[in-house]
């Protein structure tokens, strides 16, 4: 009987101690993040001859040397986290326009926001290739967003679009010049001395050392508005030598050129019957503005003159 009582005893303590030791769980930490990797080819177009339709028509080539950003957030990443920033990853196209970039991520999958940074160049023709040098054209810079998931491979391939090339680049227009001439000035208060009796009228004052502005419609060379920027003379005479090209010229339907002098704070003076010249208040002259339609090679467009005349007193 007593060594039942043992026995049983020792069967209990068994459980007991085999009980406990089943209970007994360690915490494991695990990255549940992993590898994706993302991809693509980057292009921009030419000019290429259409032998069957003898015209032009594009084509694609690689863009080699473009940078490729891929930023992902740390809170995205470990979303049950208070994780703070991003995560940045670079790369550069190569030679056939590719790029393969490795990020990080997590088996949800993570917003990637990419960036294929933009350029200026030209947009050339290829003729049995060779290539011809074409106009100046912007190239647009890429900003888009796509979820991708760690074992992912993610192709996103980009085509540039041009901002501002028109037709085939390679037609040989010639660029030429137009002149825009004139003076700047302003209207002064003048005395009259009719014998003793005075009246007043007002006269034109040249103004030396004033900026004069003109914007063409669309430059030859960038096929972009540009502005121009001269200083008047001792007499107030500005000129503007304009880059454009011959009417009737495609592409170039409407070459209009804005010419225009700014807001001018001074006083407004007046010229006594002496040629003394009498400081008046201070306030605003406002600005002038002038259009020249159709500004083609050879055109001239002299007098285009600016009368300060309109003022508002402090």
């Amino acid at each position: 009987m007593k060594k039942s009582i043992i026995l049983s005893a020792l069967s209990i303590a068994v459980i007991m101690t085999s009980c406990k030791k089943e209970e007994k769980n360690e915490f494991t930490q695990t990255d549940v993040t992993g590898t994706a990797v993302i991809k693509g080819n980057v292009g921009k177009n030419v000019f290429v001859p259409d032998v069957n339709n003898g015209f032009y028509t594009q084509a694609r080539i690689a863009a080699s040397g473009i940078n490729v950003t891929i930023k992902i957030n740390k809170n995205a990443l470990y979303p049950n986290s208070n994780a703070q920033g991003a995560d940045i990853y670079t790369g550069t196209t190569d030679a056939n326009g590719n790029y393969s970039i490795p990020v990080k991520s997590n088996a949800n999958g993570v917003n990637a926001f990419i960036t294929i940074d933009g350029f200026t160049s030209t947009m050339d023709t290829i003729i049995n290739g060779v290539t011809k040098t074409g106009l100046l054209t912007t190239y647009n810079a890429l900003n888009t967003n796509f979820f991708v998931s760690m074992g992912q491979t993610f192709t996103y391939n980009h085509l540039y679009s041009t901002q501002n090339a028109v037709g085939n680049p390679n037609t040989n227009f010639k660029i030429g010049t137009a002149k825009i001439t004139g003076t700047v000035g302003i209207d002064y208060v003048k005395e009259v001395l009719t014998g003793t009796l005075v009246t007043l009228t007002t006269t034109f004052v040249p103004v030396a050392g004033r900026k004069v502005y003109a914007t063409i419609t669309k430059d030859p060379s960038t096929l972009m508005a540009k502005t121009y920027e001269v200083i008047t003379d001792a007499n107030g005479r500005y000129n503007f030598d304009i880059s454009t090209v011959a009417s009737g010229t495609s592409g170039f339907g409407s070459q209009n050129a804005t010419v225009w002098v700014a807001d001018f704070a001074t006083t407004r003076d007046t010229l006594k019957a002496n040629n003394t010249i009498k400081t008046g208040k201070a306030g605003v002259y406002s600005m002038i503005t002038d259009t020249q339609f159709g500004l083609y090679n050879l055109h001239i467009r002299n007098a285009v003159n600016f009368d300060y005349s309109s003022f508002t007193q402090d």
